[in-house]
């Protein structure tokens, strides 16, 4: 009796079919099937399975029907995943004794890394024109001999450069050589598009043969799927980490076809095993010759978080190689500092597997930082100091409701808007934000309520703020102004000014208008083309059609470099998430800088307000940051970013002291 074994991937079962109906009434046989939790469905046996138990159930169930005299054939799927196990196995003992001594840069003992090193050196240097310094090379020869790698370095560290480095040595192999890859599939946020284009062409000398497969209108269903399952695809293929389940299936056939490297960027946005976008992006990931992660923030919220970065990277060892289950990494965040035995062993575990290169490697050029304190005006005081006298004795309060730390929330950001330009206050918050967790958290009914009820009962006071954003300018726009006129302009320079609320954004523009400057914003509403044609503009040192860039972090949080054209950022307002606010400086603090270039950064702070109170926080907080990020896996959890509790605490102090 012959049986077939073929595998649904879609639903992750094994499907077994042949003469079935004699097979099953093999009692001892479905004793023994039992315990893989099959189903029987017309005339077919399923076998459900998760990607990191496949080869194992497919082996029980090849041996169990061999143990029955049964003779089995698979398909060609089937022998497909049986190959990529078989050259990961035996790619994975090889590289296990090499590669940490590659990482720690321990190798040079070793006559064979040594001339491989050598050869991959000397092949870089004929092949790409952008040249890689040290520790990009180490990180690159260390991809490219891996093949299956993390890459943890630190935003502007070069992370783009590394991988096409490591890109081109693969694609240099024989054709027979099962390392070799001819195609590039990078999964990343829309905004690293560009870039991804942009560094391929400094690399190379040539604009790539890309294809976006997300991002771009105009680009129809039926166009995506021309591309993956041409003969002729292009050589770089573009896709958002979202858009991956859609194209599943379609995915997977076309790295069947295709010796692709599989990237990853911005990898922390598929850390939930769970997500859709996890799950999409480690499921097709075996199919892969190359799988590269990239991201500088691995463990954002917990060690769980590396669970399925390596689930990607080595989707039939991942298990083997982390040694703990994804509940025991959870319980690691919880139980365990930094320093521990558990967290240290998890460390050594992974080592061989991945390099981050830290912002202490970089020894980039110095940075100038200046808090400049802006007193209000008559108008701004009085708003401010009626809001925040109706807030205190709210905060002052302990209740125990659900709503209240959403309340709270939302009332520091009214506060945030009063210290910076009085007019935000006419807004729903909704119509104030562009990207905020409180958007997400509070239901659109409660955003309303909280709206309408903190202060606009008041008709006299909701003249005020009326009668200020017809008459008055802002205190923190005249400065702005001051420092442009003053600082940046006269030495030709160009700035990139930061505000946290879309009309902010919107209004400063309209005022620099006024006043003979031109700016170009970018925040969420301005569309993917125009954002990259204004960061394109900006970075030409020969362009100075305009000299200012207005950004929201939300929007230009990831995957931007500025630093080419620009080396100042004026903060008009900062929230207390110093991720966001550490990863907007390092926009324009990067490699390839001047080695005497000084990158400066002017901080705007209302005097006697909620300004004072951040800048203190986020002082402690990047303090405690810089001292995370020199670790091998910076847990970011223990800053507590998005915790409003010891803002509040700080304002009622600062009020205090002021009262």
């Amino acid at each position: 009796m012959n049986f077939y074994i073929d595998i649904n991937i879609e639903k992750s079962l094994f499907v077994i079919s042949g003469e079935i109906e004699a097979l099953i009434k093999n009692k001892r046989f479905l004793i023994s099937l039992k315990r893989l939790g099959f189903f029987i469905e017309k005339d077919s046996i399923y076998i459900p399975f998760q990607v990191e138990t496949q080869i194992k159930i497919l082996q029980e169930i090849q041996t169990l029907l061999v143990k029955f005299n049964r003779a089995v054939q698979f398909s060609d799927n089937i022998q497909r995943t049986l190959e990529r196990y078989s050259v990961e196995e035996e790619h994975f003992e090889k590289f296990s004794e090499n590669a940490k001594a590659i990482r720690n840069d321990e190798f040079r003992t070793n006559s064979l890394l040594v001339e491989q090193f050598d050869d991959f050196q000397k092949l870089l240097q004929k092949r790409l024109i952008r040249k890689l310094y040290k520790l990009q090379l180490l990180s690159s020869f260390h991809m490219a001999f891996a093949q299956n790698s993390c890459n943890f370095a630190v935003p502007g560290a070069g992370k783009t450069s590394i991988v096409y480095g490591a890109y081109t040595f693969l694609k240099s192999l024989s054709e027979n050589d099962p390392r070799y890859v001819n195609k590039l599939l990078v999964i990343g946020p829309l905004s690293s598009f560009a870039p991804w284009e942009n560094e391929f062409e400094e690399c190379f000398g040539y604009k790539p043969h890309s294809f976006r497969m997300s991002g771009d209108n105009d680009i129809t269903y039926r166009h995506k799927l021309e591309h993956l399952y041409s003969p002729n695809a292009a050589e770089l293929t573009l896709i958002f980490h979202g858009g991956v389940d859609r194209f599943q299936n379609d995915i997977i056939d076309f790295l069947r076809r295709n010796k692709t490297m599989v990237v990853v960027d911005e990898a922390h946005r598929i850390k939930n095993p769970d997500g859709v976008w996890g799950r999409s992006v480690t499921e097709i990931s075996k199919e892969a010759v190359s799988r590269i992660i990239l991201t500088g923030t691995p463990v954002p919220n917990g060690y769980q978080d590396i669970f399925n970065l390596f689930k990607f990277i080595y989707p039939f060892k991942f298990k083997e190689i982390l040694k703990f289950h994804y509940h025991n990494l959870e319980e690691m965040t919880l139980h365990c500092s930094t320093d521990s035995l558990r967290v240290e062993e998890l460390k050594e575990n992974i080592s061989p597997y991945f390099i981050r290169i830290k912002k202490s490697d970089l020894k980039l050029p110095p940075i100038e930082e200046k808090v400049i304190s802006v007193e209000m005006d008559t108008h701004q005081r009085e708003i401010y100091d009626y809001i925040e006298s109706k807030y205190i004795p709210y905060f002052k309060k302990d209740s125990s409701a659900t709503i209240k730390d959403f309340v709270n929330r939302a009332k520091l950001i009214r506060l945030r808007q009063a210290s910076t330009n009085p007019a935000l206050l006419s807004k729903a918050l909704k119509d104030s934000l562009e990207d905020n967790e409180l958007l997400d958290e509070l239901d659109p009914n409660v955003i309303f309520t909280i709206h309408s009820d903190e202060y606009i009962n008041d008709s006299e006071f909701f003249n005020k703020i009326t009668n200020y954003s017809i008459f008055e300018i802002p205190q923190k726009f005249r400065c702005v102004l001051s420092i442009l006129l003053e600082k940046i302009f006269p030495e030709n320079g160009k700035v990139i000014i930061w505000t946290i609320f879309v009309q902010n954004a919107k209004d400063l523009k309209c005022f620099l208008k006024k006043n003979n400057i031109n700016a170009k914003l970018l925040i969420g509403e301005i569309p993917q083309e125009e954002r990259e044609q204004t960061i394109a503009a900006f970075n030409n040192p020969l362009n100075n059609d305009f000299r200012v860039i207005i950004a929201n972090p939300f929007s230009v949080a990831e995957s931007i470099s500025l630093h080419k054209g620009c080396h100042n950022a004026i903060y008009l307002e900062r929230d207390y998430n110093c991720s966001s606010f550490v990863q907007s400086k390092d926009r324009i603090h990067r490699v390839g800088l001047e080695e005497n270039q000084i990158t400066r950064y002017f901080y705007l702070i209302c005097k006697d307000s909620i300004d004072e109170v951040i800048d203190e926080r986020l002082a402690l907080k990047v303090k405690r940051m810089e001292e995370i990020i020199n670790d091998e896996i910076p847990l970011f959890l223990r800053i507590d970013n998005n915790d409003e509790t010891d803002i509040i605490n700080g304002l009622l102090s600062n009020y205090a002291r002021r009262s």
